[in-house]
């Protein structure tokens, strides 16, 4: 029988059973069935993180094939939070009315395609469209969270966000090593040929696998309000994202903030008056969401400062002190030669020189790794940590409740912070760190789904969901753009005598691929995560809910 099936788009009265509500739930089917579905969904849940970590990495690399566009390369990133932002409120929506495994077929459509055209454009206009089109899939995060919740048996919901959160591991180990390998072998655009051939493997998948939900939601869309919605978070990402490049207090950058707050502050004034509105603002402002899209904006803060931060420690090459005396060195020697000094006295000169020359920093953090060899020495084992801890965290919030999951998370999350403040010297230490960050990573993501998933009805999943996604990626965008400042203010300087042969002159160690930093702009950094990781901890100290066996959803 495969007749839809409609519920009310009113939150249900405290009598009625939303077991009763057929969703096409996997009751009664094998085991290897329920794990077939469940692992084509995750590996959905992994095509945002595995692009992002591939391609974000890869920015140099693909930078000297659009060399009129100079700083504006960034925008290949930027857009991806712009467009993301701004259509998953809407995707949400329309997957609860119009059903779930559609709408991450489109999502996945449109993932497709802008990866082909990445993959062959040599037009700059056309390939911002074809991120833009990739961006889409943002969306896929809360239709994957809906579909666990309306598809996978009760019991196993918490289990199931938990390994859904975490993944199979691609986009955190393997995503490095494949970006490295192919980008060693092959030009950047063999990693958008690989997104294509993973998206055209997965697109059968699910078809064939992956049943339908039956859950429908029988109300007109908002599309006024999913529109207003986007541009309003499309604004103020813009600014959270460029503000550095275009200064933080000019009216020209600042305007976008307040534009995006206004147009933000008339989309709740729309909703209040529309028959059908995108989301329920009394559930969206009800404590047991608010409070968790409150950790959930902390969290991402942390996570997106620590993947930028130790990316570039274990990227930023540990012989550039030895290189730079040697350039001193080599160029005091052609100066003697020019000035007719004996042979015998060109090592002396240079010897001479070297002693010279002073830095600003001991760069002890810096590792030299290449990406594949930062994947192969830290960042699997860290990926490893979190992709066991996210189902433990499931099933212990199936047993215990989701509350303590959470605390235990966004409290490891902050332990790693202060471990990363001591233990960075060498990649033994970094390798330690991750793998107790990576454990708060997967507590974490598995807790603020479940929780979600405990706090809504399920008719209000997926717009609910995707109102979690938009937290998440506000918080990490938010995260990057404090450390623009501190970095510009943390150079590694190198003084040195000058050039013209006359008195010492200080440099920043900047050149074509960007600059080196000191250890105190990681530092800084660190400690910024650490004071979001503290708020997130007493705002999950004093949530009320989450402390009862969670129940995927039952109660709603």
């Amino acid at each position: 029988m495969s007749a839809t099936v409609e519920v009310s788009a009113k939150p249900p009265e405290p009598e009625s059973d939303p077991s009763s509500v057929d969703t096409g739930r996997l009751e009664g089917v094998s085991k290897g069935r329920v794990f077939a579905v469940l692992a084509v969904v995750v590996m959905f849940s992994e095509v945002v993180p595995l692009q992002y970590a591939m391609i974000s990495s890869a920015v140099p690399e693909i930078a000297p094939s659009f060399r009129s566009v100079g700083e504006s390369i960034s925008w290949m990133v930027v857009i991806l939070g712009l467009v993301g932002g701004a259509v998953s409120p809407l995707i949400g929506k329309l997957s609860d009315v119009y059903g779930k495994k559609r709408l991450l077929l489109a999502t996945s459509v449109s993932f497709l395609l802008g990866s082909l055209i990445c993959a062959l454009t040599s037009s700059w206009a056309l390939f911002l469209v074809g991120r833009a089109l990739q961006a889409v899939a943002f969306g896929m995060t809360a239709v994957v969270y809906g579909l666990i919740r309306d598809l996978m048996p009760r019991k196993f919901i918490p289990v199931a966000i938990g390994i859904s959160a975490t993944g199979l591991g691609l986009s955190a180990a393997l995503a490095p090593v494949i970006g490295g390998l192919l980008t060693e072998h092959y030009s950047w655009r063999s990693l958008f040929w690989f997104l294509v051939v993973y998206m055209l493997v997965l697109i059968p998948l699910l078809l064939v696998v992956v049943p339908e939900s039956k859950l429908r939601v029988p109300q007109k869309v908002d599309y006024v309000g999913g529109v207003i919605l986007g541009v309003g978070l499309a604004l103020i990402l813009l600014y959270i994202s460029q503000g550095q490049a275009w200064g933080w207090g000019k009216p020209s950058a600042f305007g976008y903030a307040v534009a995006g707050v206004l147009v933000v502050a008339l989309w709740v004034q729309w909703e209040k008056r529309v028959e059908n509105p995108i989301i329920d603002l009394k559930l969206l402002t009800a404590p047991r969401v608010a409070l968790v899209l409150g950790i959930a904006f902390l969290a991402n803060m942390i996570i997106g400062i620590q993947n930028y931060l130790t990316s570039y420690m274990g990227l930023t090459p540990d012989d550039i002190k030895r290189n730079t005396l040697d350039q001193y060195g080599d160029g005091a020697v052609q100066g003697a030669k020019a000035m007719g000094a004996p042979e015998a006295m060109w090592a002396g000169i240079a010897d001479q020189v070297k002693s010279a020359v002073s830095f600003n920093d001991s760069l002890d953090y810096a590792l030299g790794f290449t990406l594949l060899g930062l994947a192969l020495h830290v960042l699997i084992w860290q990926s490893l940590s979190s992709m066991i801890a996210g189902p433990l965290a499931g099933l212990w919030g199936q047993r215990r409740g989701l509350r303590m999951p959470m605390i235990v998370g966004v409290g490891t999350l902050t332990v790693a912070g202060f471990m990363y403040l001591f233990l960075h010297d060498s990649w033994q230490l970094m390798l330690l760190c991750g793998v107790v960050y990576g454990i708060g990573f997967g507590m974490y993501y598995a807790a603020a789904p479940n929780l979600i998933i405990e706090a809504v009805p399920q008719e209000q999943q997926g717009i609910s969901s995707s109102m979690l996604v938009v937290a998440q990626s506000f918080g990490a965008s938010v995260g990057v753009a404090l450390l623009s400042p501190i970095f510009t203010n943390n150079r590694l300087q190198i003084t040195g005598p000058s050039p013209t042969g006359q008195g010492m002159a200080t440099n920043d160690a900047c050149n074509e691929r960007g600059c080196t930093y000191t250890t105190d702009a990681f530092t800084t950094g660190f400690w910024i995560l650490i004071a979001c990781g503290v708020l997130a901890l007493v705002i999950a100290l004093v949530m009320k809910h989450g402390r009862k066996p969670a129940t995927g959803g039952l109660l709603h």
